[in-house]
């Protein structure tokens, strides 16, 4: 018999034969024009035990980085640098998008970083965003500069983490058990109860009275 994890990891490579998904990375610097940074390629959009299938292919597009503008502009503290992708992740063929999903850091932290950074798109298994960030080393901006010529981007895919299910089966048994100890639970009356003392107790008086 083939082994269950075997028959999954089968049935993911014949069903993740399909076009790639392609994400388009924009930048603008300050109040400039956006540019696209970049082509994120994704294998497929949704969640897989293959570690191929959730590795994301970003390539740059290195006459579109604007890097002298990003350093000389970055002296400015005040200077806002802004990244966006489409709201959705695109098949290969199909149409672009009008709606975005972005981030703006400041332009300082990203030149002292050295140019280097996280960037991470959140993503539900039907290719929308739900989020995006954009993370450097640099905590504080203190005006140094970089000698980096390029960025130096490491790209993530992060679906949403699926929490535990309720424990239906041990809040049945609970119920069950408090139904059983309703059951048992001597439900009469106070007469029911204790009928046989309070008969004697009635008969002693009624033959008291009656005696005088």
């Amino acid at each position: 018999m083939i082994p269950v994890f075997l028959v999954v990891l089968l049935l993911e490579l014949v069903t993740g034969q399909h076009a790639e998904y392609l994400i388009n990375v924009e930048h603008k610097i300050g109040s400039g024009d956006w540019k696209q940074r970049a082509t994120i390629i994704l294998p497929s959009i949704k969640q897989s035990s293959l570690p191929s299938h959730n590795t994301p292919q970003y390539i740059p597009i290195p006459a579109n980085e604007d890097i002298e503008t990003l350093k000389r502009l970055g002296n400015n503290n005040s200077t806002l640098y802004h990244v966006r992708v489409p709201f959705k992740a695109l098949e290969e063929g199909e149409g672009e998008v009008s709606n975005y999903v972005s981030v703006v850091v400041r332009a300082c932290s990203i030149v002292e970083s050295h140019l280097s950074h996280s960037l991470t798109l959140y993503m539900d298994s039907t290719g929308h965003m739900t989020g995006l960030s954009l993370l450097g080393s640099a905590e504080d901006c203190t005006g140094r500069t970089t000698d980096a010529t390029s960025f130096t981007t490491q790209c993530h895919i992060a679906y949403p983490s699926v929490g535990s299910s309720p424990d239906v089966h041990s809040f049945i048994q609970v119920k069950e058990k408090e139904e059983k100890k309703k059951e048992n639970t001597d439900s009469r009356s106070f007469l029911a109860k204790y009928w046989m003392y309070i008969v004697p107790v009635a008969l002693i008086v009624m033959m008291s009275a009656g005696g005088q």
